[in-house]
């Protein structure tokens, strides 16, 4: 069964995408993109408490994730996957301003392989499904499932992989927004992935660090982010951009990145797709693609929600209705 509903959608003016390593330049020049990005801080921030940690996943993973929760002594779950190549660095704003307005949710981030402050690990499945396992074995470790989760565009892609493979796992879905279509599939698997390896200049882990996003990874990381990087091999590298793009071209003709049809209608899950926008303006992200996805998703609602306010009034209630408190 599906729902369409409109919640407080107002126009907001295009603004200018700001420059980043870690985001594709287009899906900046959204109205969401301050809701998530950068996003400025909300009354009752600066009172939240918060955990910081380094989580080793090993032996079952080969990465040590970097993961922030606000409101650690919280009774629901609800774990945030950053968009874009994104990290807690860009997009922790969002999740501190939801803990903000709900002191009963423990709002989990996280930093994903290979980027923020987490380790780098190629592995050898695409991206998203190395995700999606890291996710399995983070969720152990905290002792937090069955959790909500919130995905952002490609955070989203890791979350569904996730719901499909632990359905026990997941409590609920928020799909906000849902990746999909020929154009999102060919321009976000070469910015993200296939310039790598079309690039002929790399041929070391040295000329990996100059790019703009690894770059920035050992800013962020420092000494000991550049060894870490240093110490991967090239081939490997080069080998998981390749699976990865081509994984993601693989879905241009299907409703969403990174899962087929069958694979959507076979999640029973409850799911919310929230978009920003009403029209045709968006062609990462279309709206003919989210109203697809409802009626494939078994147990789903559609709604559009361009700022903080009608977020939270969609997210809070469906979180609190789906999402059991911990024993």
């Amino acid at each position: 069964m599906t729902n369409d509903i409109e919640t407080g959608a107002t126009e907001i003016d295009d603004i200018e995408p700001e420059e980043d390593a870690t985001l594709f330049k287009s899906a900046s020049n959204n109205s969401y993109y301050p809701v998530y990005f950068n996003a400025l801080p909300e009354p009752g921030v600066d009172e939240l408490e918060c955990e910081k940690l380094s989580v080793d996943l090993r032996p079952e993973r080969d990465v040590t994730v970097y993961v922030e929760i606000y409101n650690p002594n919280a009774s629901i779950p609800l774990i945030v996957t950053p968009g874009g190549m994104g990290e807690i660095d860009g997009f922790g704003g969002f999740a501190r301003n939801v803990a903000a307005a709900a002191p009963y949710l423990k709002v989990i981030i996280w930093d994903r392989r290979n980027m923020g402050r987490s380790s780098i690990s190629f592995g050898t499945e695409p991206l998203s499904i190395e995700e999606a396992e890291d996710l399995h074995v983070l969720i152990e470790r905290l002792g937090v499932a069955p959790a909500a989760f919130y995905g952002m565009s490609s955070g989203s892609r890791s979350n569904m992989a996730l719901a499909e493979r632990y359905p026990d796992d997941v409590a609920a879905l928020v799909i906000a927004p849902l990746t999909g279509g020929p154009m999102a599939a060919s321009q976000l698997s070469e910015e993200y992935y296939l310039k790598y390896v079309n690039d002929e200049s790399l041929t070391s882990m040295e000329d990996v660090a100059k790019t703009r996003l690894w770059n920035a990874y050992i800013e962020r990381n420092g000494p000991d982010g550049r060894e870490h990087l240093m110490q991967q091999d090239v081939s490997d590298f080069l080998a998981a951009m390749k699976r990865t793009g081509e994984h993601l071209q693989s879905f241009s003709q299907k409703t969403t990145l990174g899962m087929t049809d069958e694979q959507l209608a076979a999640l029973t899950v409850p799911a919310t797709l929230i978009l920003h926008h009403g029209q045709e303006v968006d062609y990462l992200h279309p709206i003919v693609h989210s109203r697809a996805a409802t009626t494939l998703l078994q147990n789903s609602t559609l709604a559009f929600a361009p700022t903080l306010e009608p977020i939270l009034a969609l997210l809070l209630p469906f979180v609190r209705e789906h999402t059991p408190p911990l024993a």
